[in-house]
């Protein structure tokens, strides 16, 4: 068997918990990705330069769905990756920044997810690995009522011949870039 299977999934303890927390966005290149040692997909360096902006997401209103698509006709499969982010309050600094990300054609992102480790830390996703991720879609509405949400929401959608692969220790994993 040319494809084998190695390994199969046992449920583990009733301690996942959904939704992101930060999402992270580079204004720079990666050059190089290292993966563990043991084979498991985890990356352990980051290579390149630049800087990685921080955007926070309030709890209960993002996430990261990835998609497996499997062509049998053309014997191909691709995961689409893609990241909702509501960013809250209108205003025209978000505004501006929206405009730049939306001219980007290959962004790397980030996402720190809520199912973290015992000390609160989240699990880091690496969106666009190869082929970079694009703004394609995203709202602005202020709401009806006063109690209602008032925001930009945007989405960002990457298609990868590999599934996103976790970041074993982010920040600490960045070499030659910066987190603001």
């Amino acid at each position: 068997m040319a494809c084998e299977i190695n390994a199969g999934y046992v449920l583990g303890c009733r301690d996942n918990t959904g939704g992101i927390r930060n999402i992270y966005i580079l204004s720079g290149s990666i050059s190089g990705v290292t993966l563990d040692a043991n084979d498991e997909g985890l990356i352990t360096d980051i290579a390149g330069d630049g800087v990685w902006y921080t955007y926070q997401i309030v709890k209960g209103t993002g996430n990261f769905t990835e998609t497996t698509n499997t062509s049998i006709e053309n014997g191909t499969t691709v995961y689409e990756q893609v990241v909702e982010a509501p960013f809250h309050k209108m205003q025209s600094v978000l505004r501006n920044q929206i405009r730049v990300l939306a001219k980007n054609s290959a962004i790397k992102v980030v996402v720190e997810t809520q199912n973290g480790t015992v000390d609160g830390i989240g699990r880091y996703f690496l969106i666009g690995q190869f082929n970079g991720a694009t703004l394609t879609g995203g709202t602005g509405t202020t709401g009806t009522a006063l109690s209602d949400m008032n925001a930009y929401t945007l989405q960002f959608t990457g298609m990868e011949p590999e599934p996103a692969r976790e970041i074993d220790d982010f920040p600490n994993a960045l070499t030659g870039q910066t987190i603001d």
